[in-house]
């Protein structure tokens, strides 16, 4: 018999327990007529958060009948997220990006209520993607990479990018697993291009190794060292 797993959940929400096991569309299907909310489309999108991988490979998976993270009960997740929905002291930040690696996740706020969120891919090697306080430097709907090359040897499209520092951006790509990329952050593409269209240049990136580490930054982002005159980029400690 599968275990049953518990994620974090607030007190008086329904269980958030999960098994790894085989799931059909003829279950979901099912699941769909007892509550229309639950569509294939949506529990495909739920077992992605959960799974970590794009939703088009959770149908391949479904399809081959391979074991996936399962909720026992599919509408405690209609509106889960592993990040916090309010940041803490964010009521004064417009807008304000959140990657947490560990997860990986990334959210947007606006005056530190949860706007959007995504599963997301970062760099294969923990270094890749460093933590840090960042801005948003540059916007680009059609950009291409000047490093690497897709399989058929030309430059790599990075969709609906938003460049971070140096070479790394957020923007659109193939999210097969939690850590998949050279270093750039990669979203689906539906949830770059919601994040694309909302952000601003100069908006600012938080990325942190955990969500433990959240308010340390949160901190110098609200209060920075006023004789540094704080400069965005990676953490230093």
């Amino acid at each position: 018999m599968a275990a049953v797993q518990k994620l974090p959940q607030p007190k008086g929400q329904p269980s958030l327990a999960v098994k790894q096991r085989i799931i059909t569309e003829d279950e979901i299907n099912k699941l769909t007529q007892q509550n229309p909310k639950l569509t294939l489309y949506v529990c495909q999108e739920i077992l992605s958060r959960l799974n970590k991988k794009d939703r088009l490979y959770i149908s391949e998976d479904m399809k081959e009948k391979h074991p996936l993270i399962v909720p026992v009960d599919f509408s405690a997740y209609l509106s889960w997220s592993p990040l916090p929905k309010t940041l803490p002291g964010g009521g004064d930040i417009p807008k304000l990006i959140l990657v947490s690696k560990d997860i990986p996740f990334t959210g947007w706020y606006e005056y530190g209520r949860m706007k959007g969120d995504s599963l997301t891919c970062v760099g294969k090697q923990w270094g890749w993607t460093e933590s840090g306080l960042y801005k948003v430097l540059d916007k680009a709907e059609d950009k291409y990479s000047n490093l690497y090359k897709n399989a058929y040897g030309e430059p790599a499209w990075m969709p609906y990018a938003l460049r971070i520092y140096g070479a790394v951006w957020i923007h659109a790509g193939d999210v097969i697993g939690p850590y998949c990329s050279h270093g750039c952050i990669n979203l689906s593409p539906r949830k770059a291009e919601e994040l694309y269209h909302w952000a601003n240049i100069d908006s600012p990136v938080v990325v942190v190794d955990a969500l433990s580490d959240l308010n340390r930054f949160l901190s110098k982002l609200y209060f920075p060292p006023i004789k540094d005159h704080f400069i965005y980029g990676p953490s230093t400690e």
